[in-house]
């Protein structure tokens, strides 16, 4: 004989199923709603208790074994952005999402990244399960309604039914597949980007080493020469090139590329090579600019282009002869001289039109004269607020230091940079060129 406090076994699934008088509960429909609101009817206490009843943990069960247990259960207003569940919280209580939308954030409250939670789904069960906090921000991405289910109610009354065990089961495997395959998509992307910052590490090394080093222990005691590069990104358009082309002459450029990235360092040692190729091939010097120009044109699907001063100097003479193709000007002065721009000679962009043709400019330098080349990532950088560090500040910088050396100057100008800048992100690439002539 069955002892008098011994638990009757609920009615089976299948028997349920099968008996045409039994009802069974329905599934909720897109609109979150279920039989009461399909038949029209107000929303009774009994009808509020049937429409909770569909959602998909109660899916094929039967009303009569759940209403007592919906009864004990609280209906929570979640008001858009009213959190949940936060880290660390310690929770005893399974969520139902009735209507509305949830979302949980895994790193902070403000992420875009998430995972949704919406009507038919449920949160909470991981603690509840392992009895430890929660880990995660879960908050109402509109307003929405939950069922709260507390830790009682879920093991010693829902999960007792035929049918819901299995129906949580369910959810919970979906909730992990889930994840799971967001997890594998972002483990996917985080490796596809490490990857790619591999490649690009490669090709900033490649690009350096198309730029000069030594550049005082090349030129000989006639010429004092300094570079100063700073990517503002990873990979940078800017450049520079010092070399020989004879016993006396030395080839000096400067240029910057449109663009940011990849793309913008491919179109800059694509610039270079050409370059040093026509500046080898002892021509006038605004034919070399007119060659590397229409060269550039001829294959520029993109329609990138770079601003570029060439120039050649004769470390004998102190001869200085220079083109620019819409370059920043160069800025001349020395001891007992205020730096000042040099007259640009009339040269458009490079890579725009083949047809653009350029002028020289040529000077004599003395003694102690200097020269210093740049890009617009010296006057263009900004503060924190946004202003500009300009054309101004950076001859203040240079006139403040009339006896100091080529790298010395190139020096004084990063640092002042660097200090107006006050932390903030350099938006271009910083680039200079300084030239103290000696004489022989």
């Amino acid at each position: 004989m069955p002892h008098e406090n011994a638990r009757t076994p609920p009615e089976p699934l299948d028997r349920a199923a099968s008996s045409p008088d039994i009802p069974l509960v329905r599934p909720l429909d897109a609109d979150g709603n279920g039989d009461c609101a399909r038949a029209g009817a107000e929303e009774s206490a009994p009808c509020r208790l049937r429409s909770i009843a569909g959602h998909a943990l109660f899916e094929g069960i039967h009303f009569d074994s759940l209403s007592p247990l919906l009864a004990r259960c609280e209906v929570r207003n979640l008001a858009v952005g009213q959190i949940l569940l936060a880290p660390g919280q310690v929770n005893r209580q399974l969520f139902l999402v009735l209507d509305g939308q949830l979302k949980a954030h895994i790193d902070h409250i403000d992420s875009e990244d998430g995972f949704p939670i919406g009507p038919g789904e449920c949160t909470g069960e991981i603690s509840v399960i392992d009895c430890k906090p929660a880990t995660a921000f879960v908050v109402a991405e509109e307003a929405s309604r939950v069922l709260v289910v507390a830790e009682e109610d879920l093991w010693g009354g829902f999960l007792q039914i035929p049918g819901i065990a299995r129906n949580f089961m369910q959810l919970f495997a979906q909730r992990f597949r889930a994840r799971t395959e967001v997890m594998q998509e972002a483990l996917e992307q985080q490796l596809r980007f490490e990857h790619m910052q591999k490649e690009l590490a490669i090709a900033r090394e490649i690009q350096l080493g198309m730029l000069p080093h030594d550049l005082d222990l090349d030129l000989g005691p006639e010429i004092d020469l300094a570079a100063e590069m700073t990517p503002a990104h990873f990979i940078g358009g800017d450049f520079y090139d010092v070399f020989p082309i004879n016993a006396d002459e030395y080839a000096i450029a400067i240029g910057d590329v449109s663009g940011k990235g990849v793309p913008a360092a491919l179109f800059m040692v694509k610039t270079l090579t050409l370059l040093r190729t026509e500046l080898l091939k002892s021509q006038p010097i605004e034919e070399v600019l007119r060659n590397v120009n229409q060269r550039l044109c001829e294959d520029n699907p993109t329609s990138m282009f770079a601003t570029l001063i060439a120039a050649i100097v004769d470390k004998r003479t102190g001869r200085f002869r220079y083109v620019s193709a819409g370059h920043d000007p160069i800025l001349f002065g020395g001891p007992g001289r205020l730096f000042r721009p040099l007259p640009p000679p009339s040269g458009i962009l490079i890579g725009l039109d083949e047809s653009a043709t350029y002028m020289v400019e040529s000077l004599t330098l003395s003694r102690q004269d200097i020269l210093v080349l740049y890009t617009d990532g010296a006057t263009e950088a900004m503060d924190r607020e946004h202003r500009l560090f300009t054309l101004d500040r950076l001859t203040t910088c240079l006139d403040a230091q009339p006896t100091a050396s080529a790298q010395g100057l190139a020096d004084a100008v990063a640092t002042a940079v660097k200090q107006f800048s006050n932390g903030a992100a350099p938006s271009d690439d910083l680039t200079l060129v300084v030239l103290r002539y000696l004489g022989t």
